[in-house]
């Protein structure tokens, strides 16, 4: 009876029944099914030449950009997922209706080991919206930005290749194009180099598309082919700026001394420039010819303001951070005269209040004096006396005359002033 009980194959089948039903129990126990939401899951666009194909572009509407992905499954399978783990697709040539506006396009979501029938997305459709695909061909403009080559070098040329880029894409976004430059990196560098740029793209308020805005762009060249040649040049220190003057001043007057402001700039060139410029003694000139500094006329010191930058040497300009301005001072006196220049330090003052101190607003002053070459000859700034009288004056700033005395014989061409800080002494408690 035992035997034939075991044998029989109703209670076989309820066994293998029951132990299915116990495996299902424990595994779900153990691994229940259990449903998890990816929320912000990027939107893969595929297949855009089938709108381009009618000449149109596309542009994901606003918010439409991702979708949230709800998963239900095992949680051994869901535990293992990450956003990473999800593709979320539009495909265009599955657009609903081109009637609609805007057009909808069915989401898919595709993640490894889940199926389909298990996964859910919302929004299902994306919304995009159709435009006239347009295209223009802008020039390339290269830059180094704030990077900056090995020192004593500075980047003399830039020359991309190619020099223009034609770009095509929604006209909303190719008709706000401003500029496209080419930006490499030369930090430290220290010969002329081909490099890699990177494209950037500027709306004509000056600021640079976003990532999502330059995916709808396509280029007539692929973006890594873009290369700078970049010309790096020597800097030269020390070079020496010199004026002449033209015109002759007023009868009885003859021009002194000339001075420049600064004397010495940093240049920088290209090698056959700076080789010409070394054998000219470091020195630019610039010359009478130009007009610049007239002093047809003059009976007293002249002042000019020149922009250098733009009187250089064919294939020589100014280093970076160097002022393009220079004050030229060109020192006009009597026939029979000179200038002496002497240091403030040496005034003797009187009359100072007590408790008061005095400093002079400049290092030095220039002390013009007539008289007979003989007397000329030997005048220095140790025979010149010089003192101001400050009696009664508060604190604060005050131009005051300078009482010179001269050696016998000699007379002074134009009176002398100076300014006088005066500040009350500090006491320390």
């Amino acid at each position: 009876m035992k035997k034939k009980l075991l044998e029989h194959p109703g209670l076989k089948l309820g066994a293998l029944a029951g132990a299915i039903l116990m495996w299902l129990i424990i595994t779900n126990f153990n691994d229940p099914i259990m449903t998890m939401t990816f929320s912000d899951i990027p939107v893969m666009v595929v297949n855009s030449s089938y709108v381009e194909s009618m000449g149109q572009s596309y542009k994901i509407s606003d918010n439409y950009d991702t979708v949230d992905v709800t998963v239900r499954a095992n949680r051994s399978t869901v535990d293992r997922l990450s956003p990473t783990s999800i593709t979320a697709t539009a495909d265009l040539s599955q657009i609903i209706s081109f009637e609609t506006d805007p057009v909808m396009v069915p989401t898919s979501i595709s993640i490894p080991g889940v199926s389909a029938a298990n996964v859910t997305s919302s929004p299902k459709n994306i919304s995009i919206e159709l435009e006239d695909m347009v295209s223009s061909e802008f020039v390339i403009a290269a830059t180094v930005g704030t990077t900056r080559p090995a020192n004593g070098y500075e980047v003399g040329k830039l020359e991309v290749s190619p020099e223009t880029l034609t770009i095509r894409g929604p006209g909303s976004l190719v008709n706000i194009i401003e500029r496209v430059t080419a930006n490499v990196d030369v930090t430290l560098l220290k010969k002329d180099s081909d490099l890699r740029a990177q494209l950037k793209i500027f709306d004509r308020n000056g600021m640079e598309f976003t990532d999502a805005q330059m995916s709808y762009l396509t280029f007539n060249v692929d973006e890594r082919e873009v290369i700078v040649h970049v010309t790096l040049y020597k800097v030269v220190s020390g070079v020496t700026i010199e004026v002449e003057t033209s015109g002759e001043p007023a009868p009885g007057y003859q021009v002194s001394r000339v001075t420049v402001t600064p004397s010495t700039v940093s240049v920088v060139g290209s090698e056959e420039a700076l080789e010409q410029l070394a054998a000219n003694g470091n020195i630019i000139t610039i010359s009478s010819d130009s007009g610049l500094i007239n002093i047809d006329g003059a009976s007293s010191d002249q002042e000019f303001r020149l922009d250098i930058s733009k009187l250089m040497p064919n294939g020589i300009s100014l280093a970076q951070d160097v002022s393009s301005m220079a004050l030229v001072n060109v020192q006009i006196l009597p026939y029979n005269s000179k200038s002496v220049p002497i240091a403030t330090k040496n005034i003797q003052t009187t009359g100072l209040a007590e408790g008061m101190n005095c400093v002079f607003g400049v290092n030095r002053l220039e002390i013009k004096v007539r008289a007979t070459d003989e007397n000329l000859e030997s005048l220095d700034a140790n025979s010149i006396g010089m003192s101001v009288d400050l009696t009664g004056l508060p604190a604060g700033t005050h131009s005051v005359p300078v009482a010179i005395t001269l050696p016998e014989g000699c007379e002074l061409v134009e009176d002398v002033t100076v300014d006088a800080v005066l500040s009350a002494t500090e006491i320390n408690q």
